[in-house]
C-alpha cells in the first residue's frame, strides 16, 4: 500500500496516538505492508476540503494515489466534508464517526457498490448511549434529565435516543469544568420536576454534576442517578447518602494485558483506553484488509483516483469490484478490546462489555441510618432525611429564638430530629424527647498525642558532643604522654631491663600498650601494672583521677537524665488543663459545650455578686458578718478564668478546624486542646494514632442516633481514626441524648416503645459494636511506653550495637593478624649453615633454694 490518508479533527489526540501506534504495530509485525500516512487535521470546513484535495493531488502526482482513507472525525460539518470528498473521489474509506442509519447525509443514499468500500463503524460509547433507551423502557421511566460533556457525541441523539418512548426528557450539553453550568443545569432539572438523571462524561464531569445535585438535594428515594463513563474507576464525589448506578466498560484481564503490551511496545498511551483500542483496531483491520485484497488480486488492477479539479471538470469514477467490507469481515483474531461487528453504516459497531455498578456514596458515618433502619423495620414507616441549612442542632439566643434542628421542629417543618441531640431544660420547653438509648455522654478533652522519639544511643546524649570530644582528646594525649615518658625516662622498664629482670610484671609502654592501659583504666577491670618510672606513674595517677571523676559524673547524669524524663507529668484532667498556661483550649463556637462553660462562668459571677452584696451589707450584725468572713473569697472563679482563656484562645468555628489546630500543636505540652463531647473524641482516637483522650468524661449524657459535630461523639470518632490524637480527662456535664419530636407529638410514645424493644433485644448494643469496635476506619496504634517500666530496647539498643561492632572489629583484626603472620612476617627458620645460638639457662633461685636454716635472735 502506498498511502493511507488520515483525516482527523483537532483535539482528537486519542485518534492520532492510536493511528500512529497501529502503523508502528503493522511495521513491527512484518506484514509486508508499507504504509505512508498523509494526515489532514482541520475543523474549518473550506480548509478541510482544500487540504484533502491538496493531499490527494500530491500523492497522485508522485504516483502514489491514496488507497485508503481513515476518517476519525466525530460529527458535524467537518465529518460531512471528509466523507463527501472520499465519496466523490471514490477512495475506500473506513470512518469511526458517530451517527445512526441515515444521519450522515452525504452517505445516506449510497449505491450497493459504494456501501462495500465506504464503511462507517460506530465508536464504542456511541452505541453505549443506547443503554439509556433500554433503561428508560425497562423501568418505565416517565421523566429524565440527560447531561453530557465533550467526551460524548450526542448531536444525532436528540431526535432518536428516546424517540417513540413516553418519557419527558431534557438533553443538555455541559462544557467540561464549568461548575456554574452544572449547578444551573441541575437546578433546571429540579424546576422541571425531573427525578431520573443520566450523566455522560469523564470522571471530573461526573463528580462535578453529582456534587451539584447534592447541593440541590436531588438524592433520596425520590431520585435515581445513572452515570455512563469511559472510565473504569469507581464514581466518587463529596455527596451525602447518594446511590448511583455506574455503567462503564468492563475489559477482561486478557484485554488489559494486550493494551499494556501495546502501550509498552507501540506507544498506545492515549486514554480512554476503549477509544484508543477502537481506533487502533479499526486502522489495523482496514490496512490489513486492503493489503490482503492486493495480494489476492481482489483489488482493482486499474485502480486510480481523480483529483478534485478533475471531478469539478465533470469526470467521474465508477468504482466496482472493490469489496472492502467483505475483506474486513474475513479478518479474525486481530481484536484488542472487542470485535468489530460489520453490517451496514449506522449499525456496524465494536462489541464490548458494559457492567453496571451500584455505588453508594455515604456521609462519613452512617450511625443515624443504621438506627433509623431498625426503627423503620419495627414501625414500618417511610421517611425522608434532610440536613438543616445552618448545620446546627438548636441553640436559643438572647431573644428566645431557636435555630437549627429545634427550629425545624418548632416551625413544624420536620417531624423528627435525629442527631446527637442533648436533652436540655430549655429544649424540653419547646420540643419533646424520647427516652435515651445510648450510654451517658459527657464532655472531654482532645489533645495531640505525645511523640517519644526512640534513641538507640540515648546513653550518649547524657554528655554533650564537645564533652565527648574533650574526653577523647584527653585519652589520646595521656596515652601518648605515657609512651613518651616510658621511652625517655632513665627509670622506666625499657631503659632498665637488667634492674627489673627479676620482677614478675615486665610491661613496656609502647603507643599500643598505653592506649590499652588508658582504656582499661576506665573500666572495673583496671589498667593493670603501672609504669616503673615516677613521671609515668604521675601521669597514670592523673588519668585515674580524671577517669574516676568522669565515670562518676556520667553515672550521676545518666541516672538524673532518666529520672527527669519520667517526671514530666502530662495533663490528665480538666483541672490540670486549667492550671497550666502553655496549652490553649476552647470548645467549638455555638455548641452545647460552649454554653456549658459560658453558663458555669455566669453562675460563678452571680454567686460572687450575691456574696459581695451580703458581705457589704451595712445592716448586718457583727456576728453575721463574722460568719461570712470565714473565707476571704468563698466563691470559686475556676470557670470564669477558663471562659476568659477560651475567649482569648479563640473558639473554633467547626470541628475540622478544631482538629487541625490540635494536630498543628508543636507537642502535647504546648499548642491547643479541644473540649468537646466524648464519643467523637473516642472515635477520632480510635481511628488515628496521633491523638489521645485525657482524663474522664464530665457532663455525661445518653447517646442518640447521629453524630453531632464537635461533641464527645466527634472527639471519640477523631481519636479512633487517628493515632495522633488523645482524649484527656474524665467526661463531665453528662446529659442524655434522645430523639426530638414536635411538642405533643404522638410519635414520642411510638418511638419510646421501639427504643425499649431494641434495648431488650440488644440490637442497639450490636449497632454500638459495629460503629466502634468493628469500624473499618479504626486504627490500632502502637502502645505507649509505660513510664513505670524499665528502659525500652529502643533507647538502650545502642549498647548492644556497640558490642556487635566490637565483635566485628575483633573478627576483622583476627583475619588481619592471620594474614600478616602467614604472608608478611619474616620466617623464623634457621639456616643449617648458621651456628645456632646457645642459650644459657639459669635456675630460678626461688626454686633451687635448699637452705632453709633460720637464725633466731
Amino acid at each position: 500500500m502506498s498511502i493511507a490518508l488520515f483525516v482527523n479533527e483537532k483535539d482528537n489526540d486519542v485518534a492520532v496516538n492510536a493511528v500512529d501506534a497501529a502503523i508502528k504495530y503493522i511495521g513491527d509485525q512484518n506484514m509486508g505492508i508499507d504504509v505512508n500516512k498523509a494526515m489532514v487535521e482541520n475543523t474549518e470546513e473550506p480548509d478541510l476540503a482544500t487540504d484533502m484535495c491538496s493531499t490527494v493531488k500530491t500523492g497522485i502526482d508522485a504516483g502514489q494515489p491514496p488507497h485508503l482513507v481513515i476518517d476519525t472525525t466525530l460529527s458535524g460539518t467537518s465529518s460531512e466534508i471528509a466523507k463527501s470528498v472520499s465519496k466523490v473521489l471514490a477512495i475506500p474509506t473506513v470512518s469511526g464517526s458517530s451517527g445512526d442509519p441515515g444521519d450522515i447525509r452525504v452517505w445516506r443514499d449510497l449505491s450497493m457498490e459504494e456501501q462495500k468500500y465506504l464503511i462507517q463503524v460506530l465508536p464504542p460509547m456511541d452505541s453505549a448511549v443506547q443503554v439509556i433507551r433500554k433503561i428508560v423502557m425497562d423501568q418505565n421511566i416517565t421523566s429524565a434529565g440527560i447531561i453530557f460533556d465533550d467526551s460524548f457525541v450526542m448531536d444525532y441523539k436528540y431526535k432518536s435516543l428516546l424517540q417513540n418512548v413516553p418519557c419527558r426528557h431534557i438533553i443538555s450539553h455541559l462544557p467540561s469544568g464549568n461548575t456554574s453550568a452544572a449547578l444551573a443545569q441541575t437546578s433546571r432539572f429540579k424546576q422541571a420536576d425531573l427525578v431520573n438523571f443520566f450523566v455522560l462524561g469523564d470522571r471530573d464531569t461526573v463528580k462535578m454534576v453529582l456534587e451539584a445535585g447534592n447541593k440541590h438535594k436531588l438524592y433520596g428515594r425520590k431520585y435515581a442517578w445513572f452515570v455512563i463513563s469511559k472510565d473504569t474507576e469507581p464514581v466518587s464525589c463529596a455527596c451525602t447518602n447518594a446511590t448511583v448506578i455506574h455503567i462503564a466498560p468492563d475489559p477482561s484481564d486478557a484485554t488489559q494485558q494486550k493494551i499494556e503490551a501495546l502501550k509498552t511496545n507501540q506507544g498506545l498511551t492515549a486514554t480512554p483506553r476503549i477509544d484508543a483500542a477502537f481506533y487502533f483496531d479499526l486502522t489495523v483491520k482496514a490496512v490489513k484488509a486492503i493489503s490482503n485484497m492486493m495480494d489476492d488480486g481482489q483489488f482493482p488492477a486499474d485502480y486510480s483516483v481523480l483529483t478534485c479539479e478533475a471531478y469539478q471538470a465533470g469526470q467521474r469514477t465508477n468504482r466496482t469490484g472493490l469489496d472492502l467490507m467483505s475483506a474486513m469481515k474475513a479478518l479474525s483474531g486481530m481484536d484488542t478490546y472487542g470485535g468489530l461487528s460489520l453490517s451496514s453504516n449506522g449499525l456496524s459497531h465494536m462489541e464490548f462489555t458494559l457492567r453496571l455498578y451500584r455505588t453508594q456514596i455515604l456521609s462519613s458515618r452512617v450511625n443515624s441510618r443504621d438506627a433509623v433502619g431498625l426503627y423503620q423495620k419495627i414501625l414500618n414507616f417511610e421517611y425522608d432525611i434532610y440536613e438543616v441549612k445552618d448545620g446546627t442542632y438548636g441553640v436559643m439566643n438572647e431573644d428566645n429564638e431557636w435555630n437549627g434542628m429545634i427550629r425545624e421542629l418548632v416551625d413544624k417543618k420536620a417531624d423528627i430530629a435525629l442527631s446527637a441531640l442533648s436533652v436540655m431544660a430549655e429544649r424540653e420547653n419547646v420540643v419533646d424527647f424520647t427516652i435515651p438509648y445510648y450510654d451517658l455522654v459527657g464532655i472531654t478533652i482532645l489533645m495531640k498525642k505525645p511523640k517519644v522519639v526512640p534513641a538507640l544511643f540515648k546513653f550518649l546524649t547524657v554528655l554533650e558532643t564537645d564533652v565527648w570530644g574533650c574526653i577523647l582528646g584527653a585519652y589520646f594525649v595521656t596515652s601518648i604522654l605515657l609512651s613518651l615518658f616510658d621511652r625517655f625516662s632513665p627509670y622506666s622498664y625499657q631503659n632498665n631491663r637488667e634492674k627489673y629482670q627479676e620482677d614478675d610484671e615486665k610491661r613496656e609502654f609502647s603507643i599500643k600498650e598505653s592506649l590499652w592501659f588508658c582504656m582499661t583504666s576506665l573500666t572495673p577491670q583496671g589498667g593493670g601494672e603501672a609504669p616503673k618510672n615516677m613521671s609515668g606513674r604521675l601521669v597514670a595517677a592523673t588519668w585515674w583521677l580524671f577517669g574516676f571523676i568522669i565515670i562518676a559524673s556520667y553515672t550521676a547524669n545518666l541516672a538524673a537524665f532518666l529520672t527527669v524524663s519520667r517526671l514530666d507529668s502530662p495533663i490528665e484532667s480538666l483541672e490540670g488543663l486549667a492550671k497550666q498556661y502553655k496549652v490553649q483550649y476552647a470548645p467549638m463556637n455555638g455548641t452545647s459545650t460552649m454554653n456549658y462553660f459560658k453558663r458555669m462562668a455566669y453562675i460563678e459571677q452571680k454567686f460572687y455578686e450575691i456574696w459581695k452584696d451580703m458581705s457589704l451589707n451595712d445592716s448586718m450584725t457583727e456576728v453575721e458578718r463574722a460568719k461570712l468572713a470565714v473565707w476571704d473569697y468563698p466563691v470559686s472563679d475556676r470557670y470564669t478564668k477558663m471562659w476568659g482563656a477560651m475567649q482569648e484562645a479563640g473558639l473554633p468555628t467547626s470541628f475540622d478546624e478544631a482538629v487541625e489546630r490540635v494536630l498543628a500543636s508543636p507537642s502535647s505540652s504546648e499548642g491547643f486542646a479541644y473540649l468537646g463531647e466524648a464519643t467523637q473524641v473516642d472515635y477520632r482516637v480510635m481511628t488515628s494514632c496521633d491523638f489521645i483522650s485525657v482524663g474522664d468524661q464530665f457532663s455525661r449524657k445518653p447517646y442518640a442516633l447521629a453524630v453531632q459535630k464537635g461533641d464527645a461523639t466527634d472527639i471519640g470518632y477523631q481519636v479512633m481514626t487517628s493515632c495522633d490524637l488523645q482524649m484527656v480527662g474524665d467526661e463531665f456535664s453528662r446529659k442524655p441524648y434522645a430523639i426530638a419530636v414536635q411538642r405533643g407529638s404522638h410519635l414520642k410514645e411510638i418511638f419510646n416503645e421501639a427504643i425499649l424493644k431494641l434495648l431488650n433485644q440488644r440490637k442497639l448494643e450490636v449497632l454500638k459494636e459495629k460503629w466502634w469496635n468493628q469500624n473499618p476506619a479504626r486504627k490500632y496504634c502502637e502502645r505507649e511506653d509505660d513510664q513505670s517500666e524499665g528502659i525500652s530496647i529502643q533507647n538502650i539498643g545502642g549498647v548492644f550495637i556497640v558490642i556487635f561492632v566490637g565483635i566485628a572489629l575483633a573478627c576483622i583484626t583476627l583475619l588481619g593478624e592471620y594474614w600478616y603472620y602467614k604472608y608478611w612476617k619474616p620466617s623464623r627458620t634457621t639456616s643449617p649453615t648458621q651456628n645456632p645460638k646457645i642459650l644459657a639457662v639459669r635456675p630460678d633461685p626461688a626454686v633451687s633454694k635448699t637452705n632453709f636454716n633460720t637464725e633466731y635472735k
